[in-house]
């Protein structure tokens, strides 16, 4: 592959991404649209905060999911990248950034995993399931 041709498909990767990321943050939208119901209606029933606490937790579950995945698409550019500049054929200055970038090489193959590596992404995740989670089970102040 040519880096251009990697370039492509780290583009393509990206907007597929980007769209599965939009359709799964609205599924989080919604479960808290369905806390604040429940927590503002002041009676909701024990079974209605159970399925809206398994719904929001598994649109979070898949938030995270896109986020590890766009990390795993970034970093195999990177690894994309280091193979061809490895193979001998010359690459651009924005190429070797990048390489220099994502800490790619050509020998370490990158891997999925569950966990996504940046802490700022570790933030975001927890801060939504705690927002989600907190306004189905907490409830609200009656002092107003």
């Amino acid at each position: 592959m040519s880096e251009f041709e990697i370039q492509t498909v780290l583009n393509n990767s990206l907007i597929q991404q980007a769209l599965y990321m939009f359709a799964f943050l609205f599924a989080t939208w919604f479960a808290g649209r369905c806390s604040v119901v429940a927590n503002e209606s002041g009676n909701s029933n024990i079974i209605s905060k159970i399925v809206i606490t398994a719904f929001a937790l598994s649109s979070i579950y898949y938030v995270n999911f896109q986020v590890v995945w766009i990390d795993l698409h970034i970093k195999n550019y990177g690894h994309s990248l280091a193979e061809l500049k490895e193979s001998g054929a010359d690459i651009s200055a924005r190429a070797q950034a990048a390489i220099e970038l994502f800490g790619a090489n050509a020998s370490d193959v990158p891997t999925l995993g569950l966990i996504p590596e940046n802490p700022i992404a570790i933030i975001f995740i927890l801060s939504i399931t705690l927002i989600l989670l907190s306004g189905i089970w907490m409830n609200g102040s009656k002092d107003q």
